[in-house]
């Protein structure tokens, strides 16, 4: 369920990109962790973003979902708002 809430959210923020929004936002307060598809999710979100210039804001992103980003060399691709 947690991994569906968060793949919505990514989900939400590649059509926003594709409707030619310069920021989303998403949301990560209820999110304690994620899985390889939110993480894929994210990779096509970073790449589109790039693509359309969209500017990705990351909020309330909890420490072990940071260090998986980063570990992945995606938390550079976003703003990562505490």
């Amino acid at each position: 369920m947690i991994s569906n809430a968060a793949c919505i959210q990514v989900e939400e923020a590649v059509q926003g990109v594709n409707r030619g929004e310069s920021e989303v936002i998403l949301d990560f307060s209820s999110v304690p962790r994620i899985d390889s598809h939110v993480v894929g999710a994210m990779e096509e979100l970073a790449r589109l973003a790039d693509e359309k210039k969209a500017r990705v804001v990351l909020r309330a992103v909890n420490v072990d979902i940071y260090r998986v980003l980063k570990q992945l060399k995606l938390a550079e691709r976003f703003t990562v708002q505490t």
